[in-house]
């Protein structure tokens, strides 16, 4: 299968887009006074293959004046169950990056479900030269007892000190003040100051990089696709990543078994796979953002509530910064024929409520594809 699909894209010739929110992030991590970025997005937006992709060399080395003096730390939080496995992942990939180190006769080398904060300093102390940048995926995941409060006053404490220099790259669903809620964080905190103002969205792909995206991958196996191709497949999924390559891979496989694919059989037999992630996104949409959905499908509204126009104006925000509706002329449209009909098919029906729904206040970005 030619197309990335259900795993993180490994290789930066199959990353496409993001480039705006590549420069912004070099340029806040990697000046002389660096800040921690939250980079926010759906389910299924590119997360994991954003922070895989800035951490290769050849990407970093187009950012960065001393790539060499960068060291990316890479860790999936929702494999942490507790804070000493988190430090003993940063610490062993520190090992791996920069060699091994004796911290001295003052510290000893705690055991592996033991390993803390100090010993992941006693060893960064001895590279004040780097800088190194905790990836930090799926931060919101962080949901065991364990982590708490004094987990989120440590993670501050590793980026103030002068010792070592180290800023955090997060991504997660939600701005952090919704996830410190969650942990007894209070939103005046110290613990946000580290943070940019300005959290990265990951929202649909640019124009221009569409096309590739969907014509590359089918060269390679030898199945060019023609321009109705393409426009049928963008039609289909939208700008959304995962949706271009999951339509695209479905729209090669039928255009070799049957040389023409069938838009309407396409779309159903999607709509119909992709349904439990629709209803993933649904469940974290608060009743605001729901209405607006359902309203620009035409589909019927039982009882709308009644929404200031703030309301309205901010929940409308949110679903841009996410990708999920976009401008077609001057009409406001749902991102995708595909998601445009579940949408359809499912607002009829009630899905269960969650209080984990989006909504914060967050910047908009300077760059975001809004």
């Amino acid at each position: 299968m030619p197309y990335t699909i259900g795993h993180p894209v490994q290789s930066p010739a199959d990353f496409y887009g993001r480039q705006r929110q590549i420069a912004q992030l070099f340029e806040i991590i990697g000046g002389a006074h660096p800040q921690s970025v939250n980079i926010i997005g759906l389910p299924r937006s590119g997360k994991t293959s954003f922070l895989r992709h800035i951490a290769h060399p050849t990407v970093m080395v187009r950012h960065v004046r001393h790539p060499e003096r960068m060291v990316m730390v890479y860790v999936d939080m929702t494999s942490c169950k507790t804070p000493g496995q988190f430090y003993y992942r940063i610490l062993t990939q520190l090992k791996m990056s920069l060699g091994q180190v004796h911290t001295g006769f003052l510290w000893k080398e705690s055991p592996p479900e033991q390993t803390s904060i100090y010993d992941v300093e006693a060893f960064l102390c001895h590279f004040p030269l780097h800088r190194i940048v905790l990836l930090l995926d799926d931060f919101d995941a962080l949901h065991t007892e364990a982590f708490d409060r004094h987990f989120l006053t440590e993670l501050r404490a590793m980026t103030s000190v002068n010792d070592y220099d180290l800023v955090c790259v997060t991504t997660a669903l939600m701005a952090l003040y919704n996830l410190g809620s969650r942990l007894g964080v209070p939103a005046t905190s110290p613990f946000f100051n580290i943070f940019s103002p300005t959290p990265l969205y990951l929202a649909g792909l640019e124009t221009a990089v569409i096309p590739p995206l969907i014509t590359h991958p089918a060269l390679q196996v030898g199945a060019p696709f023609s321009a109705t191709d393409v426009q049928q497949i963008q039609r289909l999924a939208g700008t959304l990543p995962f949706l271009l390559q999951l339509t695209a891979a479905r729209w090669l496989y039928h255009k070799r078994l049957d040389g023409m694919p069938n838009a309407g059989a396409v779309q159903t037999q999607l709509v119909a796979e992709l349904s439990p992630w629709f209803s993933q996104w649904w469940a974290h949409f608060d009743p605001c953002q729901r209405q607006i959905l359902a309203e620009l499908v035409a589909a019927p509204v039982t009882s709308p509530a009644p929404f200031s126009p703030f309301t309205l104006a901010e929940a409308e925000r949110r679903l841009r910064q996410f990708g999920l509706v976009v401008d077609r002329g001057r009409q406001v449209v749902v991102n995708g024929h595909i998601f445009t009909t579940w949408i359809r098919q499912h607002t009829a029906v009630p899905l269960p409520e969650t209080t984990e729904v989006i909504r914060d206040t967050a910047v908009i970005p300077a760059f975001s594809n809004i």
